[in-house]
């Protein structure tokens, strides 16, 4: 019986995965019939735009960089200029050819340059320098530029010419030029700049950027066949031009060539007014779609098949570990009852398995009290820094800290009369209070006594005042007890030691106003005036105590202790005070790196609302006198006396030229604080340590700018510059030039 209904259930699987498997393989043959394909044909057709767009982009670079080299030897301080002008006719030619040389080599592109100064008779090159009917006809030979021809466009060509390539019956090559005449301040040109380009050069571009199998040529504004790759020839490429010219958007039709449809794609560059134009035939083209299309089907058909063969196999090899588990689970947990089958012995298992774990959450539960205690008594101690810490723990116990202001407050039960304090559940006592609002509760170390934290987000004064009213009426109401709450006042996260001591102070006046009633700190009568609070004196030992001196910090506490003595404040004001001064010490010596240094545990925020003498006070302002004094011997007794401005000026100067050199770096290396450090240095210096460095660096640069002929991006990193551009800017702004007019400067 078992047997048959497993088989059942197998049955059944296995259909309805080969049924999901159908569906999808069915859509997507529907798709790639009805839909895909003429996108992919689409994305083709882009895809030859998108390459020629390339080919066109790679030869508007070329020309570009011509511009751009023209542009040069248009410039009044360059290299040409200088050896023009140069009355020695030797030394002249020498130069003029060395810099063509130089710029030819910078752009492999190009095959020769040409400059031409007009009315002269030699023509400087980028490989010597010839008599103009000599380069015409003895160097080159153009069937249209002879000599004549050549000496008329170098001589009165106004704007840039380009003239399709031509072969030299020297040479045997097929050359491209293009003329430029050099304009700098004037509308007449002075001189002209030829630039010779292989055609082999152009085709080679091509060959690199277009795919084999079609043909792409390059038309000049005329529609004149400037070069080009493929099947296609010259004399059919003009045919195409016009067909181009034709044509109602680019890659939009079809033409035939020697009998065959071919694609034909154009575009037109904005720079040169060129035309590229390739063609690949539809054969190759939709050839690949149908291939595409085979394939898919065969795919689609092979999915089918094998993916049948998988789901049979792999319902098999699944099943197996369900008849396992149920074997297993029989042996662990015997069904009660009639025989159950695979599924049904397994849903027992889950059944029973979660009845467990419903009977560990609770316990687990019942912890989860004792961390939420731990995580208050941590809030009213300080011990958590900043609110991302706050909820990193509290999402551990699954805590939600809605907000980022509160307010501590202490409650105190007691039964009628208020013989006796009376204890109350802390869950039920939490539920009340966040029914009025949010917060969360904890027993306190005295009976009847509990530590409440409030939520005081959006809330004012009077409105969180209303809710611990109702919340206090709801207490006596359900508990039959005098509830007394003493409140603090509000404040962020790191505030809430104080706000705890403000409630506990709250909460003691109880014995002057009465029981079962609401005690705001807020509105205590106490006497705050006698003297100002010693906030100066406060921020004096926070200052000695980074400044590392000892004798200061001694003074401070010194002052405060007297201040005590002197002015017997409330014992609120001391109990502050004290805190006070924990939580500048403690800050200031993780800031400095002396935490290992104290010799002793400072008390938490219980031990201060017990702190009930000035002895006591006193005692304590002595301990942290002490774990100071000693903290600062120990850390700095030895390496003070190795600290002097010397070593440091020292450390500079070996150090400044170096691209790894910081200021922190510096501060390790001598045991300082980085503040300590920088304000020493100052103090001895009259100026910063960025400013004296920056000095140095570029007293330095001047002296390499002037001394040797190096590059700027050389002379950055060897004054310990990574970036040459923040160097040049730095350069620019303490000196008013840049490094290269700088140099220009000091060498005229």
């Amino acid at each position: 019986m078992g047997k048959t209904r497993a088989y059942r259930i197998f049955t059944t699987f296995l259909l309805s995965y080969l049924l999901i498997l159908l569906l999808p393989v069915s859509g997507l043959t529907f798709v790639v019939y009805h839909a895909f394909v003429n996108k992919l044909e689409e994305e083709t057709v882009q895809g030859n735009l998108n390459t020629l767009d390339k080919v066109r982009y790679a030869m508007d670079e070329q020309l570009k960089r011509l511009e751009d080299t023209t542009y040069q030897m248009m410039l009044e301080d360059n290299r040409l200029s200088l050896f023009r002008v140069s009355g020695d006719h030797g030394y002249k030619a020498w130069g003029i050819v060395n810099e063509l040389k130089r710029i030819q080599k910078m752009n492999p592109f190009l095959h020769e340059i040409w400059l031409y100064y007009r009315g002269e008779a030699s023509v400087y090159t980028s490989s010597s320098i010839y008599a103009l009917p000599m380069l015409a006809d003895r160097i080159y030979q153009f069937d249209d530029w002879r000599e004549e021809e050549l000496s008329r466009d170098l001589n009165s060509l106004s704007e840039r010419v380009i003239k399709p390539p031509a072969s030299d019956r020297i040479g045997g090559e097929r050359y491209m030029r293009v003329i430029v005449p050099v304009l700098p301040y004037r509308n007449q040109p002075y001189a002209s700049v030829v630039y010779l380009i292989k055609e082999t050069a152009i085709r080679q571009l091509l060959s690199n950027l277009i795919p084999t199998g079609g043909s792409t040529w390059i038309l000049d504004p005329e529609n004149r066949p400037i070069a080009g790759v493929g099947t296609i020839s010259e004399t059919e490429a003009e045919k195409v031009s016009s067909m181009t010219a034709s044509a109602v958007a680019p890659g939009s039709r079809k033409v035939t060539v020697r009998g065959e449809e071919h694609y034909v794609f154009s575009i037109r560059s904005k720079q040169s007014g060129w035309t590229y134009v390739t063609l690949i035939p539809v054969r190759l083209v939709m050839g690949r779609l149908a291939q595409a299309q085979t394939l898919f089907l065969y795919g689609g058909a092979a999915v089918l098949v094998f993916g049948a063969l998988f789901v049979f196999l792999g319902m098999r090899w699944n099943y197996r570990p369900i008849r396992q588990l149920q074997r297993e689970t029989e042996q662990i947990l015997t069904p009660e009852g009639p025989a159950l089958n695979e599924l049904e012995t397994v849903r027992y298992a889950i059944t029973s398995l979660a009845t467990r774990n419903r009977l560990l959450d609770e316990r687990v539960k019942s912890h989860a009290a004792a961390a939420k205690k731990q995580l208050i008594f941590s809030l009213v101690k300080g011990e958590l820094g900043s609110e991302e810490e706050l909820r990193l723990h509290a999402d551990e116990i699954g805590l939600p800290v809605p907000g980022s202001r509160f307010r501590a407050a202490i409650l105190h039960l007691a039964s009628a009369g208020g013989d006796n304090d009376r204890e109350i559940g802390v869950e039920t006592l939490e539920a009340l209070l966040q029914s009025h609002l949010p917060g969360y509760a904890a027993e306190h170390m005295e009976t009847g006594k509990y530590i409440l934290i409030l939520m005081t987000d959006g809330l004012g004064d009077e409105e969180v005042r209303h809710a611990v009213l109702a919340f206090r009426e709801s207490s006596h109401v359900v508990w039959s007890v005098s509830a007394t709450i003493g409140l603090g006042q509000e404040c962020g996260l790191t505030g809430l030691p104080r706000s705890y001591l403000e409630a506990n102070t709250a909460i003691e006046y109880r014995f002057i106003q009465g029981l079962n009633r609401i005690i705001d700190f807020g509105v205590i009568p106490t006497d705050l005036s006698v003297t100002p609070y010693p906030s100066a004196e406060l921020e004096h030992l926070d200052q000695s105590i980074r400044a590392g001196q000892s004798a200061k910090v001694e003074a401070s506490l010194s002052a405060m202790l007297k201040y005590v003595r002197g002015s017997q404040p409330p014992l609120l004001v001391v109990r502050s005070l004290c805190l006070e001064i924990i939580r500048t010490v403690n800050r200031a010596w993780d800031e400095l790196g002396l935490q290992e240094q104290s010799s002793s545990v400072f008390p938490d925020v219980f031990a201060l609302e017990r702190l009930d003498t000035l002895d006591d006070f006193e005692g304590l302002i002595r301990s942290v006198c002490s774990d100071l004094c000693g903290a600062f011997r120990s850390a700095q007794g030895v390496e003070a006396p190795l600290r002097t401005l010397d070593l440091m000026l020292e450390y500079i100067g070996e150090h400044y030229r170096s691209c790894d050199f910081s200021v922190q770096g510096m501060a390790r290396h001598f045991g300082m604080a980085l503040p300590n450090l920088s304000q020493y240095f100052k103090d001895q210096t009259g100026e910063t340590l960025l400013d004296y460095t920056t000095r140095l660096r570029m007293e330095k640069v001047k002296e390499l700018l002037v001394s040797q002929d190096l590059p700027l991006k050389t002379i950055a990193e060897q004054v310990g510059y990574h970036n040459v551009s923040s160097f040049i800017r730095r350069f620019k702004q303490l000196t008013g030039v840049t490094p290269g007019e700088y140099r220009l400067q000091m060498k005229i």
